[in-house]
């Protein structure tokens, strides 16, 4: 019988080089995956094996300067790479069936959705762990976001060099050794919602509107379809959670129960707000109601 394996995950991606190259068919799409880094742990949480693969990028050929600064990837690396079809297909051979996807914050696993859906591919994910949820929670006591090299430097320990896919799941392997992850891991399993190329299940990409108010009341943002009855589901009453999230909560007649999360970014007309929809657990319940009552 396999064992089960913590995949601890990091990506790199490409993006547009201005906003008019941004792809916005069938949906916004402005991150290409171009390097896949994990390590695998066993449930003892002890290094097993690592992966790591270059993605040949087809819909944004060209490397933007600033990722080419961040990564140091180089467009020569890219050209002989596999594509992502191939790429992601030996990424979950490595990591075999009985595993859970563990990242270090909320973006890469909805970005590795993205992906898939823009290759035709099957966009459902094993239950996913954002490490650094847990870490802000269990070490910091705190609901803010903590970066990867600032929790490093809070432990005290030397990182490797940073934007290196595998380097940053390495290092953030390393931090969760001040953890007790197999006390946590129930408490904070992810569940994204299963969703198709229409997106009406799950994840929005970020709209621009003139305010928040106007967001608020996009349909595009507040109407969601259970993934599991089919029914039509409107988000309830936003409530802030800090300066650029929002959360609401939505129930189905079959009685399963989701929580939108909703970021979003100033910008020169105004903000631009995405959608991320998980599946309620005890967690995120007690998250939404400390918002809730703060704002009593």
């Amino acid at each position: 019988m396999e064992e089960f394996s913590y995949i601890v995950l990091d990506l790199e991606w490409n993006q547009p080089m201005s906003g008019q190259e941004t792809i916005t068919r069938p949906f916004r799409f402005d991150s290409e995956i171009i390097e896949i880094g994990a390590l695998k742990l066993n449930s003892r949480f002890e290094e097993m094996s690592e992966f790591k693969s270059f993605v040949r990028p087809v819909f944004y050929p060209s490397m933007n300067g600033h990722v080419v600064q961040l990564t140091k990837i180089r467009p020569q690396e890219l050209e002989k790479a596999p594509d992502f079809p191939a790429a992601y297909a030996a990424f979950r051979d490595w990591c075999g069936e009985d595993c859970c996807l563990c990242t270090w914050g909320p973006d890469d696993l909805p970005v590795l959705m993205d992906n898939l859906l823009m290759h035709g591919l099957d966009a459902a994910l094993p239950d996913g762990y954002d490490l650094q949820r847990i870490f802000g929670h269990e070490i910091m006591r705190d609901d803010r976001q903590c970066s990867l090299e600032r929790a490093m430097e809070l432990l005290r320990l030397k990182p490797d060099r940073a934007h290196d896919a595998l380097n940053d799941a390495r290092n953030t392997v390393r931090v969760c050794g001040s953890m007790d992850l197999e006390r946590c891991m129930e408490e904070y399993c992810l569940r994204y919602i299963d969703y198709g190329p229409d997106r009406l299940a799950g994840r929005v990409g970020g709209l621009p509107y003139p305010d928040l108010p106007a967001a608020q009341a996009d349909p595009q943002l507040t109407v969601l379809t259970c993934p599991y009855c089919g029914q039509p589901l409107t988000l309830g009453e936003w409530t802030r959670k800090d300066g650029n999230t929002t959360l609401a909560y939505a129930r189905c007649n079959e009685g399963d129960e989701y929580l939108a999360v909703c970021r979003y970014g100033r910008t020169p007309e105004g903000i631009r707000m995405g959608r991320m929809v998980y599946e309620m657990s005890d967690d995120l319940w007690d998250v939404y109601q400390r918002c809730v009552e703060r704002q009593v």
